[in-house]
């Protein structure tokens, strides 16, 4: 995965509410605002609208999302930036959800700020956290 000049990582928590109506992830962003989403959030948000009570619906929902932030696919600099992290968080004892740790990751990666509604992405060292 390259690095990436500016953009904004999504999380999982914030597609999710924009989906819900909650927010308006275009009307926080600028204009030309690269967005990005990570494969870990979209496995996710496939699982959620899997186990939702209208799957093809809401996987309709998930995949029209796509249409506006491209996919982020993990590769070995990632899976890199991901063993740092979660060394750092368990030496301090404050492990996250293992998936958040990825989705970490591929920000720490990227060098892109991670847009969430999760608090616990606050403890992982060097992580730009933008708060939705």
């Amino acid at each position: 995965m390259a690095d990436r000049a500016g953009g904004i990582l999504l999380d999982t928590s914030v597609v999710i509410a924009h989906l819900r109506g909650q927010i308006d992830v275009l009307s926080l962003t600028a204009p030309a605002e690269p967005l990005f989403v990570p494969l870990v959030a979209l496995g996710e948000l496939y699982k959620g609208a899997e186990k939702s009570a209208r799957p093809a619906h809401n996987r309709r929902l998930v995949d029209d999302f796509l249409q506006m932030a491209a996919l982020l696919y993990p590769d070995t600099a990632t899976a890199e930036s991901y063993a740092k992290a979660a060394v750092a968080l368990e030496a301090r004892g404050q492990v996250i959800p293992e998936n958040d740790l990825w989705i970490a990751a591929v920000a720490l990666e990227c060098d892109l700020p991670l847009a969430t509604r999760d608090a616990h992405f606050d403890r992982v060292d060097g992580l730009n956290v933008i708060r939705w």
